[in-house]
């Protein structure tokens, strides 16, 4: 495969976003982020909008890890133990934080045949064992032996927040982070996380601006009848006041 992404270009994004230190928790990332990369941007498959290599590794690489700085930089305790990908598609932000630290189990977790497959190769081409991908739904999969299972879980929300959260909170043991990358809410979306993450046995974890990760704390079990089925979850999201 010619290589359309490689080590120097993954080199000089991170030295340009101050991420530089991350080649020491693993050497191999460049490699490794250049080969995943280079196969995200020529698959035949629309798992990403973008086609061009800069734009991949911004938005794929230094997005994430930039998140996971500001986690680091807030003074989370930041959990021992295996992380979670809620909907990875192509990897990200998952595959990134599975590739930042190499001794933490990670599970790639994603409903789409084609996803999964594409994931399963990429694992295999980069040769990254501690990670693993499941091809199942969020919402059957956070009620199987993975429920509660995880020190971290994250989510790129390409659905609502509330959604988002109903998703990936189940998955965490207490002491747990949520992290889901939404973009900056409104004020009634606000008001809903909130009242969702309460309802879900998390808490809001604040960290500094941009307010476009939702952080959140799992403080006690999660109650079993969540998540909902899928059609439950569309019609009456959590969060919102009943009149």
């Amino acid at each position: 495969m010619p290589y359309l992404i490689d080590e120097q270009q993954i080199r000089a994004a991170l030295r340009l976003a101050g991420l530089s230190y991350v080649e020491d928790l693993n050497p191999n990332l460049p490699r490794q982020a250049a080969l995943w990369l280079t196969m995200m941007v020529a698959a035949p498959r629309n798992l990403t909008a973008i086609r061009d290599p800069e734009n991949a590794i911004n938005k794929h690489l230094i997005e994430p890890l930039t998140g996971r700085h500001r986690l680091i930089g807030a003074d989370l305790p930041i959990p021992h133990g295996p992380l979670i990908d809620i909907g990875s598609g192509n990897g990200a932000p998952g595959l990134t934080l599975a590739l930042c630290e190499p001794d933490r189990s990670a599970t790639l977790l994603d409903s789409r045949q084609g996803a999964s497959r594409f994931l399963t190769q990429v694992i295999e081409q980069i040769d990254a064992p501690q990670i693993t991908v499941r091809n199942q739904r969020a919402e059957q999969a956070a009620h199987s032996g993975l429920r509660e299972q995880f020190a971290i879980a994250v989510t790129r929300a390409a659905a609502p927040p509330t959604v988002a959260l109903e998703l990936t909170v189940p998955f965490l043991r207490i002491g747990g982070i949520a992290a889901a990358w939404t973009g900056e809410l409104s004020d009634a979306e606000s008001e809903a996380v909130a009242l969702a993450l309460r309802e879900l046995g998390a808490e809001p974890t604040p960290i500094d601006p941009p307010a476009d990760i939702i952080v959140a704390t799992k403080i006690r079990d999660t109650d079993r009848q969540y998540p909902r089925s899928w059609n439950r979850i569309r019609r009456q999201p959590l969060g919102l006041r009943r009149p």
